[in-house]
């Protein structure tokens, strides 16, 4: 099976350091904007984890993946369909929805940013369309871009993360504005945004690479700087991050972002599939209520073809599942914050298209 290599032609936002029609999509609909290998964050100690030997010999089998559709959306400006933008859209950072999210109930919510907009879809069906201010404040003259989406694992409230005021709008689950939380002290470029189970809140900056925890109340209570630093954070508050990379793979770890403990510390590794070939990249996923952690490697079978293996870890660091999956179509012209999200129950979908690629999808991969 070919990967499809789509060229994404990219609307940027006011302010935001990105060229338009320049990013080329590696992997179309589920990977990474571009294979970028970093540094390794920090040394960890080798004895807090079983040698790369030992992991292997215990990994279960590569299952292959199935899908089902979890939404199916029209493109366009009416009240139950997404939008891709026009000529007299905004300019944001995606020509299309800019994030989902699942709750606990297994309830997608679409953040249609060109419409201003949250579709709450229930079973395939949207059972709620909640509108959010378009703008024009004191401080921008500008649209709102919201560019990530968090719902609450506690009490389903909606939490936005507003690019151009730099600022969360906290909503109940219902659509009322409860409050918002500023982050404009702290972030510079708000990128994701991920709510614990006791609804701290997890923001990255994709600006000073910064991961900044909040309490539900605003206040800042601890932070991490590195690119390779998620937004994710176990039970415990740790942060996700990648670590140390060898010939056989690379490094999870954790980092303690109120200081409590210096160093940071080995969770698991992501052990390659394909052993004489470089992946393109690794990448961390999500966390759900439990505390199971996602994390997955693209790999190159040939030239143009690609595999993604999601590893499920759980909340010990072992190994628990590993499926395969094959691309996805992608709509044209998006480029969303996530394509993967991971939900309180420790379901897998994925941001995608329909194969005619006329409709918006979120697939669940089972």
């Amino acid at each position: 099976m070919h990967a499809p290599v789509s060229v994404c032609k990219i609307n940027f936002y006011k302010g935001c350091q990105f060229m338009r029609n320049s990013i080329f999509l590696i992997i179309s609909a589920i990977f990474l904007l571009t294979a970028a290998f970093s540094a390794p964050l920090h040394a960890a100690d080798t004895s807090e984890i079983s040698a790369t030997a030992e992991i292997a010999l215990n990994l279960p089998e590569v299952r292959d993946f199935k899908t089902a559709e979890a939404c199916l959306l029209s493109v366009g400006m009416e009240t139950e369909s997404v939008s891709l933008g026009g000529a007299n859209t905004p300019m944001f950072a995606s020509a299309g929805p800019s994030s989902f999210a699942v709750d606990k109930k297994g309830n997608v919510y679409v953040l249609d940013a060109m419409n201003f907009k949250v579709l709450i879809v229930k079973e395939g069906r949207v059972i709620k369309v909640i509108t959010y201010p378009h703008g024009e404040s004191s401080d921008t003259k500008e649209a709102y871009f919201m560019r990530d989406i968090a719902i609450s694992p506690k009490n389903n409230n909606i939490y936005l993360l507003n690019y151009t005021l730099k600022n969360i709008f906290v909503m109940s689950p219902t659509g009322e504005i409860k409050g918002e939380i500023e982050l404009k002290h702290q972030i510079s470029s708000p990128k994701n945004i991920f709510i614990t189970n006791d609804d701290n809140i997890v923001v990255k900056d994709e600006g000073k690479f910064d991961v900044v925890v909040y309490s539900p109340e605003g206040k800042v209570l601890g932070r991490e700087q590195g690119d390779e630093i998620s937004a994710f954070a176990d039970r415990e508050g740790f942060l996700f991050a990648k670590g140390e990379r060898d010939k056989n793979g690379q490094d999870i770890i954790l980092f303690d972002p109120g200081a409590k403990r210096k160093n940071p510390k080995r969770f698991a590794k992501l052990i390659k599939v394909i052993k004489d070939t470089e992946p393109y990249d690794y990448q961390l996923l999500g966390v759900d209520a439990k505390g199971n952690f996602f994390a997955s490697i693209i790999e190159k079978i040939r030239e143009d073809v690609i595999q993604t293996i999601i590893y499920k870890f759980g909340p010990d660091g072992k190994t628990l599942a590993r499926i395969r999956v094959m691309p996805m179509p992608l709509l044209e012209d998006t480029m969303p914050t996530r394509y993967f999200v991971i939900s309180p129950k420790g379901e897998i979908y994925a941001y995608a298209a329909n194969p005619a690629r006329d409709k918006f999808a979120i697939l669940k991969i089972e």
